[in-house]
């Protein structure tokens, strides 16, 4: 989605798009806004309705010169797939459980550190360990009994 770029024109206020946001999703509080980078970007408002448990599910983008509405995305009236997706985002950040499941999430986020330091130490204490079985290897087996 683009803005209608408008020559001399110079890019509507911050309240005058959040006026616009709020219309388009009443009841709905805003937790994120995307600023356009480009001159024909638009303005991205993440809001979250009410019941929603997630930040990001529901948003607008409105056309940064003229404030118009280009698409609104309310969570509460997604079909199916959207439903399904927006679905994993709790599963994706571990919100669903409370703080046992964030406490949980980073055990689990730890546990690749935790097996890459113990095969090291096991690989390390291998490989120390290799030149003193093959110079047994290669005693004659009179020097090994004795």
């Amino acid at each position: 989605m683009k803005s209608t770029l408008v020559s001399g024109k110079p890019t509507l206020n911050l309240d005058e798009i959040l006026r616009s946001s709020d219309a388009a999703l009443p009841g709905a509080t805003n937790t994120f806004i995307n600023l356009p980078k480009k001159p024909d970007d638009v303005f991205e408002i993440y809001k979250k309705v009410p019941g929603e448990a997630e930040d990001f599910n529901s948003y607008v983008k409105l056309d940064q010169f003229s404030g118009k509405v280009l698409y609104v995305q309310d969570s509460r009236r997604g079909g199916l797939g959207d439903r399904i997706l927006n679905s994993f985002t709790p599963i994706h950040y571990g919100t669903f459980g409370g703080l046992p499941t964030r406490i949980f999430y980073v055990f689990v986020g730890l546990a690749p550190l935790v097996l890459f330091i113990t095969g090291f130490v096991m690989w390390r204490y291998r490989y120390r360990a290799k030149p003193n079985n093959q110079m047994n290897a290669r005693q004659p087996a009179e020097q090994r009994r004795s």
